[in-house]
């Protein structure tokens, strides 16, 4: 007969013991119950550290609460500029100085490119040292930044180098001294976490600016000052070629006018001494200075009329930055929540509930004593 199957030879009914590695309904019911008396013996306990925790993070959030942001946000759409600037008409011009027929460079300008390129440091330390009016004021960006961004009171809080540092005016890298060129770098590593630049729309061409400050001017006035910085620095590198192209015609076109002005002088200098020649050596220097002449005023001509299709060319260029959404004021403010709060009474609870498990250990080890 196997012990472990007890048969009852009244009911002919089989029962058979809870497997160790199982729970029964009944044993569920009594460590309901030992919880609850546990807990009707140590309430008073757990609110105490509870609260006490509670106490505490409400002291962290008042001594060292987070001042609140201010969020401008600026939506712009980004097109107008062709970016083949020896297509079209220009073709043939092009081809005459061997630039046609060569392959096309990956536009910074284009998708994810222009997210990034948005935020890199030459262009925000473009913005940071441009002259903006702020309060009725003409203020350099980045004097207001560092006294309204909280960056003194908190990463340069024990340094007072930087925090006396002012730079008056705008100034180019190579003017940076060494503690310009540290506080540089720190600004823009605040700055590059307080703003963003987003495709609100997957399927759409706009773009949104945005940026979250502790003073609602700074933020503002950053965001839109930094869309003129890019469209400044887009219109720049994106003609650039043009640029160089238009360079080249102008001064193609003021040599050979001043080429054409000698000439002129010298067949007309020539005509004025031999009016009555007969001579075929005469005859063929005039003819040599006036064939001359009019192929001069052929390349002149010429020249001028591929500058001014050049001149066309970088209107056609040129970035058209739509601003579909500008900065309203009064901006949106952020308030920190009361973070230390939440916490504390979380870690009040867990500590409450870990000192109730030590006390009830220690009471059943002296009970069993």
């Amino acid at each position: 007969m196997n012990p472990n199957n007890l048969t009852d030879t009244n009911s002919n009914l089989v029962v058979r013991p809870v497997p160790a590695d199982q729970i029964s309904p009944k044993a569920v019911v009594l460590r309901v119950l030992q919880l609850k008396t546990v807990f009707q013996r140590n309430w008073k306990l757990i609110l105490i550290i509870t609260l006490l925790g509670g106490i505490i993070g409400f002291i962290i959030d008042r001594t060292k609460a987070r001042k609140p942001t201010y969020n401008a946000a600026i939506t712009f759409n980004l097109g107008g500029g062709s970016s083949n600037s020896f297509g079209g008409e220009l073709g043939m011009l092009a081809g005459a100085f061997g630039l046609g027929n060569s392959a096309p460079d990956a536009s910074i300008f284009s998708g994810e490119n222009f997210l990034i390129y948005a935020k890199s440091r030459p262009v925000v330390v473009k913005t940071l040292m441009k002259t903006a009016p702020i309060n009725g004021r003409d203020t350099l960006l980045i004097d207001y930044y560092i006294r309204h961004s909280g960056i003194r009171d908190k990463e340069w809080e024990d340094n007072d180098t930087l925090r006396a540092i002012q730079f008056g005016i705008a100034k180019t890298p190579e003017q940076y001294s060494k503690q310009e060129i540290n506080a540089i770098a720190q600004v823009f590593t605040r700055i590059s976490g307080e703003m963003s630049v987003s495709q609100p729309e997957r399927k759409s061409s706009f773009m949104r600016l945005s940026a979250s400050l502790e003073d609602e001017m700074l933020s503002k006035v950053f965001v839109e000052t930094h869309l003129k910085t890019i469209e400044e620095d887009y219109r720049q590198k994106q003609t650039k070629k043009s640029s160089e192209m238009l360079s080249l015609l102008n001064n193609r076109a003021d040599s050979l006018g001043r080429l054409l002005s000698g000439t002129e002088s010298k067949l007309a200098q020539y005509r004025d001494q031999n009016q009555q020649m007969v001579v075929a050596t005469g005859v063929m220097a005039e003819s040599r200075l006036t064939r001359n002449t009019a192929y001069l005023q052929t390349q002149y001509f010429s020249a001028l009329v591929n500058a001014e299709n050049m001149r066309l060319s970088l209107i056609r260029e040129a970035p058209l930055f739509t601003i579909i959404d500008p900065v309203a004021l009064p901006l949106y403010k952020d308030v920190a929540s009361a973070v230390a709060l939440q916490l504390g009474l979380i870690l009040g609870l867990i500590i409450s509930l870990l000192a109730v498990f030590l006390r009830e250990t220690y009471r059943s080890i002296m009970q069993e004593r």
